[in-house]
């Protein structure tokens, strides 16, 4: 699956300007952020390239899976479903 609104600038932004870049585009917070990044790093995602690519594959994902509450203009994961979430979309279970 590609993500064709992005290019090789954006991937290479600075680690708070893609923090913010992610948080205005899919309603993340910080924490959300560098849990997802932490936990793609954990299985196997060293390439910042590759775990910036990864993450924005898996955001989107979870915005399809209707995890987006309009409310609060936020991703709603709910306590611990964020860490199963990620680990089944990087096992491909998802």
């Amino acid at each position: 699956m590609g993500v064709p609104f992005l290019n090789k600038e954006t991937f290479s932004l600075p680690d708070l300007q893609f923090y913010r870049w992610c948080g205005l585009k899919y309603g993340i917070n910080r924490g959300i952020y560098n849990t997802i990044e932490a936990l793609l790093f954990e299985k196997g995602y060293i390439d910042v390239y590759e775990r910036r690519f990864a993450l924005i594959r898996f955001l989107e994902y979870s915005l399809k899976g209707g995890l987006y509450d309009e409310k609060a203009k936020a991703m709603k994961f709910g306590r611990g479903n964020l860490t199963v979430m990620v680990n089944e979309f990087v096992d491909g279970k998802a």
